[in-house]
């Protein structure tokens, strides 16, 4: 093997094919580490941002105290704790009388997030109370009055300046005032029959994090089959991407991304190792040959190969792991320059035990994936080759790119960790990449058969085909990430528009709803029909019960619904199936994913428990509803005269500008039996995260290009080094200079127009899959379909004159020795 590698070594080194391969695995290497270590660590900040509005990592609720047993557990697994207990109250001074939402918490709130005050503080003591800006405006007392909630009396300590737990529901009514925990017990607001919720939250390492979840998902379905003795059926675990449910999706969102951005730069960096490999292999062809010639076996060679190969892959590790470091520390402190709000830990531990190995078993898989297969075919190349030169076939090239492919796809997924996303991408790239070669191949042979002015750019249709192919597939993976980041940008700006709600009314009294709509109209504030709000539950569907264990299973079974009748449905509702609107009393409209876990189809007559008795209807159409929307939204909407609109109360959201806040609190104080939910705060956090995955999608975006447009550079190279042949022969032959150039400037053009619109189709079908997975609506995008193939066209002419100008200065006869030495 000595003998042999010696040589070989030598040999390698005088050529280029050896320096492109160590570039595209050293590219491989740390452009896939640090863009998964950077995935990682981003995946965590924005978790932590959302467990701000949490303010924690978990938050176990319930109606009853927390358990000490789950306490316990949390001690185990070294996660720090705090509790809070929210209840409404009645809050008054000598003059004013004012419904809060009184919060009551533990010197350690919040364990996540930030919460401010002023004066400045780092926590409430006993008989103290801090209030929000908006209790403050309605009970109009200043620092150091005294403040009744029920039976307790305050000292006003603070104001509230931002407190980044802020949530809808009970648990968000507004105003808010903030006591001490230990003060709870003084003010016997909490009665029986209380509304009153208990919390336990909970922050630490994420690994112990998801093991207290795995441990409460194990009781809840211990508790479902009736199996455990201290069953709580409130009991409740939230993450942080629950806290608020318009954070599940955008969240949900980025981790596509950033599982698509993994996939696509693995498969930029595969094309570079596959097209470098190739070019490798042919500039060692003839030497395999020659050393066959001279006595050496099949298996002498091979070793020898491997033995090459082995250190060419040791030199890229080394220098793709200091450049994926690096890389990766400067993507964080570039993410942190231009996202200031993102705090990005960094650790060389973390890259050197995680994303780097597994970068470097990518590479290395890849890299004997596509040369191996070549190099043994080679070896079964017959000892004339050195002479004479043998056609390759379209496959044999095809079946030595089947185990590159192979290689790829398992190690695709081993790097990402989504099997069903990465079998999507990868199977349907395959499949175009092979319909669209085939495609390219006919067209190329057809334009060569015709003879005509195109034919004199297309000399090896099969080589052509897969060099446009190669070309292509690298743009469209380039053009997926800037097409999926204007549409998740389109889709979070319709969830957040301009004017979106920011005040919600409920338990508006219905003979106050007539004053009310004329004060909101007469203020011009734009907002959602009031609604009826009837409270009532779910017991039967034609005419039966459903089944107990149903019951178990779904929440909507165990607890009362919010009802409502309407004429029209909300207008960010659509009809799934069924009629479009009502006909007559005692229909009902379903929500589709409600009807589908309780097995409800068009026609069923359902009943329901309501406090003046029961009422059935009959279901005439499912419907979509966006819960993330900030408009009130409900399961189930009858007809108008349906119920009696009088047995419940009225509810409704509406837009209030920032100047205009004075004028609500008059509207506040006028209906003071009526709830007002002041969604603001929450809107102002939840369109700060949004605008920071905004950002980061950006960034990354950026990065996966400028790594795609070094691997088209390198791609276009190559095709330029393999035209060196054919430029010494013409000269060779007489041709001139400007007409060399402009010959194959064209050809390079001609193929650079090809690949830009087979790219588009690539991209196309590619980001459609990935909208079908992010939930996005399908779209086509006509702008790349008219500037990718230009660009193309322009930028393949200019690479292929640059380069065919160095091409052309050199004399014929010494670049026939280097092709041949």
């Amino acid at each position: 093997m000595n003998a042999l590698f010696r040589p070989l070594w030598t040999q390698s080194m005088n050529s280029t094919g050896v320096y492109l391969l160590i570039f595209a695995l050293t590219l491989a290497i740390s452009a896939t580490t640090a863009l998964k270590f950077s995935n990682e660590q981003i995946q965590h900040a924005v978790a932590l941002q959302a467990a701000e509005m949490l303010a924690g990592d978990l938050a176990m609720q319930d109606t009853q105290p927390i358990t000490q047993t789950w306490k316990d557990h949390a001690a185990a697994l070294d996660l720090k704790q705090s509790e809070a207990t929210v209840f409404s109250s009645m809050a008054y001074t000598d003059e004013q009388f004012v419904m809060v939402n009184v919060k009551a918490i533990q010197p350690s709130f919040p364990l996540r997030g930030e919460l401010r005050v002023s004066p400045a503080a780092k926590q409430i003591q006993s008989g103290e109370v801090w209030l929000s800006q908006r209790a403050k405006d309605l009970l109009q007392v200043e620092l150091g009055d005294t403040l009744q909630i029920a039976d307790g009396s305050f000292k006003v300590s603070a104001f509230i300046e931002h407190d980044s737990n802020q949530e809808l529901g009970f648990s968000g009514f507004s105003p808010t005032v903030i006591i001490s925990q230990r003060d709870v017990a003084g003010t016997n607001a909490v009665q029986t029959g209380s509304r009153i919720e208990y919390r336990l939250l909970l922050a630490g390492e994420p690994k112990n994090v998801q093991q207290y979840e795995q441990r409460f998902a194990d009781f809840k379905k211990l508790d479902k089959r009736g199996g455990s003795e201290d069953a709580q059926e409130s009991l409740r675990l939230r993450n942080a991407s629950e806290g608020n449910t318009r954070l599940i999706k955008p969240i949900a969102n980025l981790d596509t991304f950033l599982q698509l951005a993994n996939i696509l730069t693995i498969l930029l960096c595969g094309i570079a190792i596959a097209l470098t490999s190739q070019r490798y292999v042919q500039q060692n062809q003839d030497y395999i040959a020659l050393m066959r010639c001279m006595g050496a076996t099949k298996l002498q060679i091979l070793k020898a190969y491997v033995g090459l190969l082995a250190v060419v892959l040791l030199i890229a590790m080394l220098i793709g792991s200091f450049a994926g470091i690096v890389l990766g520390y400067g993507l964080l402190q570039l993410m942190m320059q231009l996202i200031p709000q993102l705090s990005v830990p960094f650790s060389i531990t973390a890259i050197l035990l995680g994303p780097l190995p597994v970068a470097m078993l990518t590479s290395a898989a890849v890299l004997l994936g596509f040369v191996l297969p070549s190099v043994w075919q080679l070896l079964s190349t017959p000892p004339i080759r050195v002479i004479r030169q043998q056609e390759k076939t379209v496959l044999s090239m095809l079946w030595r790119l089947l185990a590159g492919v192979l290689s790829l796809i398992v190690f695709s997924i081993a790097l990402t960790g989504n099997l069903v996303l990465t079998a999507w991408v990868m199977g349907a790239i395959i499949v175009l990449c092979i319909v669209l070669y085939a495609l390219v191949w006919s067209v190329l042979k057809l334009i060569r058969a015709t003879k005509g002015a195109l034919s004199a750019y297309v000399r090896t249709p099969y080589q052509t085909a897969f060099q446009i192919t190669a070309l292509a597939l690298g743009l469209s993976l380039i053009t997926v990430l800037a097409v999926l980041r204007t549409d998740l940008l389109e889709r979070w700006q319709q969830q957040l528009p301009e004017g979106t709600p920011n005040q919600f009314v409920y338990g508006l009294p219905p003979f106050d709803m007539p004053e009310f709509k004329q004060q909101v109209d007469a203020q011009g504030w734009q907002g959602t029909p009031l609604y009826p709000n009837v409270r009532g539950r779910l017991v039967a569907k034609n005419e039966q019960p459903f089944a107990d264990q149903l019951v178990q299973q779904n929440n909507s079974l165990r607890r009362e619904l919010n009802l409502t009748q309407a004429a029209a449905f909300p207008a960010d509702n659509k009809i799934l199936s069924g009629v479009n609107a009502f006909t007559q009393p005692n229909e009902v409209s379903v929500e589709a994913k409600t009807a589908a876990e309780l097995g409800i189809q068009i026609g069923d007559r359902l009943t329901f428990s309501l406090p003046e008795g029961l009422l059935q209807a009959k279901v005439i159409n499912l419907r979509s509803v966006e819960w993330e929307s900030f408009s009130p939204n409900f399961f189930f909407i009858f007809s108008p005269q349906t119920m009696d609109e009088n047995a419940g109360s009225y509810l409704g959201s509406f837009f209030v500008p920032p100047e205009q806040k004075p004028q609500l609190m008059g509207l506040i104080q006028q209906f003071s039996n009526t709830v007002f939910i002041d969604v603001s705060l929450i809107l102002d956090e939840i369109k700060r995260i949004v605008s920071l995955l905004v950002q980061i999608i950006t960034i990354l975006a950026v990065l996966v290009a400028v790594s795609g447009v070094l691997v088209l550079i390198a791609c276009l190279n190559l095709l330029m080094d393999e035209r060196k042949r054919e430029v010494a022969l013409l000269r060779s032959f007489g041709a001139s200079k400007q007409k060399m150039k402009r010959m194959l400037s064209m050809e390079i053009g001609f193929m650079g127009f090809i690949s830009g619109v087979v790219s588009c189709l690539f991209a196309e079908v590619i980001s459609a899959i990935a909208s079908y997975k992010m939930e996005l609506a399908l779209q086509m995008h006509w702008e790349i379909w008219l500037i990718l193939p230009l660009l193309m066209t322009a930028v393949c002419c200019f690479i292929g004159y640059s380069r065919l100008g160095y091409l052309s200065d050199i004399p014929p006869l010494q670049s026939l020795r280097e092709m041949n030495s």
